[in-house]
């Protein structure tokens, strides 16, 4: 008898355990089954993304190097105009050699003529 009650009891509590257990279990199975959708749409949209960033990343790569091709040619100019600047310098003091003597050389000369006819004029008037 106490055998009896104990298996009724035991029958009666895997009854009532099974009729809890299959509800949480029909709710992990849709649990499972939006995990399952929404890693779905997480490949569908990573895929595009990953796409994007690859493009985005070969833009910058080529904008980068525009950037240091535009660099160089900036420094390449830089250099040419100091390279003239100092060229220019070196025209320009050539230039003061060759005109200045000469010119210093007339004014001497005409200066030295104009004393020359003060002087004869001043005898002159003697």
């Amino acid at each position: 008898m106490v055998l009896t009650i104990s298996v009724a009891v035991i029958a009666a509590v895997m009854v009532v355990a099974g009729a809890f257990v299959v509800p949480v279990l029909l709710q992990i199975r849709r649990a499972a089954r939006e995990v399952e959708k929404l890693a779905e749409a997480a490949r569908a949209q990573v895929a595009p993304v990953g796409h994007d960033l690859t493009v985005i990343s070969q833009e910058a790569r080529g904008i980068l190097e525009s950037i240091r091709r535009q660099v160089d040619t900036v420094g390449e100019s830089v250099q040419t105009v100091r390279d003239t600047a100092v060229r220019l310098r070196e025209f320009e003091e050539e230039i003061q050699k060759k005109i200045e003597e000469p010119l210093l050389e007339i004014s001497a000369m005409i200066t030295a003529i104009s004393r020359g006819f003060e002087t004869f004029f001043r005898v002159l008037r003697r």
